[in-house]
């Protein structure tokens, strides 16, 4: 089942105590924004980590899981040169 982000949201914003005017002065918007947040389904992930500092709840993980549930090994060939004394990154290739 979808969460839906903005009443999430609502319910740890009613918990904090917040009023909606402190609540938007911390996400540096304006009171109707935060309503707009409310009435969304879905936010962008920087809007998302905004709020969560604010309301100091890990709404990201929440919403759309932990970054560590797939692991992603990924292989690359560094190509190093030296160049008047300092290491300089001269080609980076994705390897099997």
């Amino acid at each position: 089942m979808k969460v839906h982000a903005g009443k999430k949201i609502k319910e740890h914003f009613v918990a904090s105590g917040l009023s909606v005017s402190e609540f938007a002065r911390r996400l540096n918007c304006h009171r109707q924004n935060v309503y707009d947040i409310f009435r969304r389904e879905v936010i962008d992930v920087g809007l998302l980590q905004r709020i969560s500092r604010v309301l100091e709840h890990d709404f990201v993980t929440e919403l759309y899981g932990s970054p560590n549930s797939t692991k992603v090994t990924l292989k690359f060939a560094i190509t190093v040169e030296m160049e008047n004394g300092e290491c300089k990154v001269t080609e980076v290739k994705a390897v099997k």
